[in-house]
């Protein structure tokens, strides 16, 4: 293999400053989470939910630190693949770019197996209906499917059809939240801010699902070629798109947790997670039909929008790998929609059998749970090494400065093994299988590199992410 010259390139100037951030709001698909894996996360963290997003939220905010230094210096449509390839070099880089396609595939996998399977069992059998046992199925190739062909019909009709809802998740959510919590006129406002109900344990298994609904923060750093602005300054709105996803994100759910567990009840949250769909009943019961039956909407849409953000993703970071040489170079291509097929529906196909094999091995329930933590696992190492980079790379070019590109990327760091080492020790049924899938993939991934290494050691040494100039 060597470097390849894609026959067409990725769109130029089709993606517009909006439209990163709805990129990252998508990946990160807000209202989806507060059906998902805030009621998944209160299993766990029970009347400490809040503090537990409120925690990850501290974290990923901490975390978007690297993401802007390191994106200030080079935009790729291998997003992290090239910020690591720019401080650690080419071997380390590939291991992260897969790595980064390992927890979004697997992501996307486990959203509609969650939807199918607890969710919408949950919404019906509150009208007395049951569903067929079946529908996580049907939503596997729904949620996958749908972003498969809008995936291949270009950049452009995917951001337009996520710039729009994305907003109005976020405004809704807030607004939402925050009348839900004047009616309720908690007693005990603080209380849901303590981690004494359940311990840090609790917590921080909360946090598990608290983090991976932020998992989507960087995924519109694979746009940078597509992006609509100069050359000299796209790094830069990347880095800013970034923060400004996050904080509006972070600030929803950080106020829709807070919301549902006050709103249901901070004595009775060991009730929460055994609904099926205890948010749409809180947004039901002080909000009225109208409020349940917007929440359902975006939601539904949200995973939708989810899918389609992180297949987008992942797309370009294979793309840019095969551009370098290291993966076969149909890849590389694109159709006359100036999307990487190839890419697009392979990773398509790859999410379809995951969330199929997980949930006939497992059931919704636990498939859903085992492919979220490992999710986790995927996202701490590869953040790790993003971390790790822009320690080096700012050492190299001598502009090392210590809270920004030290202090805080170490700091980042500690608290996402604190809390995975926390979220699997010990370790339980199915968690322990999260772990033995993230070890076959990371061997996996080693063993390729020793192959690139042995068999393709220029394509290799001269990996990227970039494309034929640097901007």
């Amino acid at each position: 293999m060597s470097r390849v010259n894609a026959t067409q390139e990725l769109a130029k100037d089709a993606v517009g400053f909006w439209g990163l951030v709805s990129q990252s709001i998508s990946g990160m698909a807000p209202s989806c989470d507060v059906v998902a894996f805030m009621t998944a996360g209160a299993a766990f963290a029970m009347a400490a939910l809040p503090l537990s997003y409120l925690l990850a939220f501290l974290v990923m905010f901490i975390e978007v630190n690297t993401l802007y230094h390191l994106s200030k210096h080079r935009t790729t449509a291998g997003g992290y693949y090239g910020y690591v390839a720019a401080g650690l070099g080419p071997r380390t880089a590939v291991f992260t770019a897969f790595m980064v396609i390992f927890y979004q595939i697997v992501s996307v996998a486990g959203i509609p197996v969650y939807i199918g399977g607890v969710f919408l069992p949950g919404l019906f059998a509150m009208i007395h209906v049951t569903v067929p046992n079946w529908m996580w199925i049907v939503s596997i190739f729904f949620f996958i499917g749908v972003p498969l062909l809008l995936g291949i019909s270009g950049i452009r009709p995917t951001i337009r059809f996520i710039v729009l809802t994305s907003l109005i998740e976020i405004a809704f959510l807030v607004v939402a939240s925050l009348l839900i919590i004047a009616r309720v006129h908690p007693a005990s406002p603080w209380m849901p801010f303590s981690p004494f109900p359940v311990g840090i344990k609790g917590v921080a298994l909360g946090m598990i699902f608290a983090i991976t609904s932020f998992i989507g923060v960087g995924s519109h750093a694979p746009l940078g070629e597509e992006l609509r602005s100069r050359a000299q300054t796209r790094g830069k709105v990347v880095g800013r798109a970034a923060m400004i996803s996050l904080t509006l994100v972070g600030t929803a759910l950080t106020l829709s947790a807070y919301a549902l567990t006050v709103g249901w009840g901070v004595n009775r949250m060991a009730s929460f997670a055994a609904n099926g769909a205890p948010g749409v009943v809180v947004f039901l019961h002080y909000l009225g039909p109208v409020g349940a039956i917007a929440l359902i909407v975006l939601a539904l849409n949200s995973a939708l929008a989810d899918g389609i953000a992180l297949i987008t993703s992942s797309s370009r970071i294979l793309y840019a790998i095969s551009r370098d040489g290291l993966a076969h170079e149909s890849f590389a291509q694109v159709n006359g929609q100036a999307a990487p097929r190839a890419s697009i529906v392979l990773l398509a196909l790859l999410a379809m059998a995951v969330g199929l094999i997980s949930g006939f091995l497992l059931g919704a329930n636990n498939a859903f749970t085992m492919l979220t933590t490992a999710v986790l696992f995927g996202l701490v190492a590869a953040h790790t090494l993003l971390n790790l980079a822009v320690i080096r790379l700012y050492w190299q070019m001598k502009e090392l400065h210590v809270v920004r590109h030290f202090l805080l990327p170490i700091l980042s760091t500690l608290i996402l093994w604190v809390v995975l080492y926390e979220s699997v020790w010990p370790i339980v049924y199915p968690l322990w299988i999260s772990s033995v899938l993230f070890l076959i993939f990371g061997m996996a991934i080693a063993g390729y590199i020793l192959y690139l290494q042995r068999h393709h050691r220029s394509a290799l040494a001269g990996a990227d992410g970039l494309a034929t100039e640097i901007v």
